[in-house]
Order: C-alpha cells, then structure tokens, then sequence
C-alpha cells in the first residue's frame, strides 16, 4: 500500500544528490573507457600524485564487481533520480519501494567505506569525482531511510539521521586531513 505524505521535500533532495552522483558516475565512466582506448591517457581529475582519478581507477579497487564501479553509480543513482522525481510529483511510491531504496542506499554506503578505506590507506589517493559521491551518498541514505520509516520517521528520527551523516563527514573529513596531513600542509 502506497503512503500518503509529504515526501516532496526529500524528492528534491534526492534529484539533486542524484544529478550529482549520475555526474561523478559518467565523468568516471567515459574517463575510464578513454583510459582503456588509450593506456596513457591523464583523465582530467588527476591533478598529481595524491589527487589521482588514474590510479584510483587502475587499481583492483576499482573493479570491486569485475567491472569499473562507476558503471553501478550510473544505475544507482539513475534510479535516486527518478524516485525523486516521482516523489517530487506528489507520487506516492509503495512502502516496499521506499525499504528497497534505503536497503540498496545502505548498501552503497557499505561499498563505499570500502573503498574510501582503500582509497586512503591501500591506494593512497583521492579522486575529486569519488568524493563528491562520497559526500551525497550519506544524504541519500538517510533520505531513502526517512522514506523507507515512513510516519514513524518523526522530527528526532530525522535529526538523528541529519546527525548521523554530519558525523560521517566529520570522520571522512579527518581521515582525508590526517592521511595526507603533509600534502595538504605544503599547500598552505
């Protein structure tokens, strides 16, 4: 049975952290097909040595499936796209749907602390476009799970998802400081 409720606001949240990860996804995807075409191409994300989109991209790391993990973005956040924009509608999308976004959305989180957790202690680089996924996939967890509790999501059940990704930035945001203290050190 669909809710009824005002999920507008979460609609468009969701088309613009969606807009957002479908773009990091095919900026990575058509960079990773040049790199393929040409082993010497520098996609445009590789800055130097630390902020490296390439070697991000050529390690096992990106290929968790088998194949370049972009290409799961370009799905994913097609589908974050379009729920948004549904709810946005005023579409009152089943339950099961809002439970099966927050379920694949936690799941994307789980792969991604993999690979941030690769990225910085196993790789040792940072890829501009990854980070921006980095950023907007906490929100469209908590979104999807607000979606997914319904009208039992209350005002402090959404504060305490709002403080929960507040904490994974702050997290992600020393690991990133403290990781590569002395590069950004002899920036400043």
């Amino acid at each position: 049975m669909a809710t009824v409720d005002n999920r507008r606001p979460s609609g468009i949240v969701l088309i613009i952290t969606g807009a957002l990860g479908l773009l990091a996804s095919a900026m990575l995807t058509i960079d990773r097909i040049k790199l393929l075409q040409d082993p010497s191409f520098r996609p445009g994300c590789s800055i130097d040595g630390v902020l490296s989109c390439g070697s991000i991209m050529e390690s096992s790391q990106g290929s968790v499936f088998g194949f370049p993990n972009p290409l799961l973005g370009l799905v994913a956040f097609t589908v974050v796209i379009v729920t948004g924009i549904l709810a946005a509608g005023g579409v009152a999308l089943p339950q099961w749907y809002w439970t099966g976004l927050a379920i694949g959305s936690a799941a994307g989180l789980i792969l991604l602390t993999y690979l941030i957790h690769a990225s910085l202690f196993d790789i040792k680089a940072l890829c501009l476009w990854c980070m921006l996924v980095w950023t907007i996939q906490p929100i469209v967890a908590a979104v999807a799970t607000a979606g997914a509790l319904g009208e039992r999501a209350t005002l402090t059940v959404k504060q305490g998802l709002a403080a929960l990704v507040l904490v994974w930035y702050i997290v992600v945001i020393t690991l990133i400081a403290t990781q590569f203290w002395d590069y950004w050190s002899s920036k400043f």
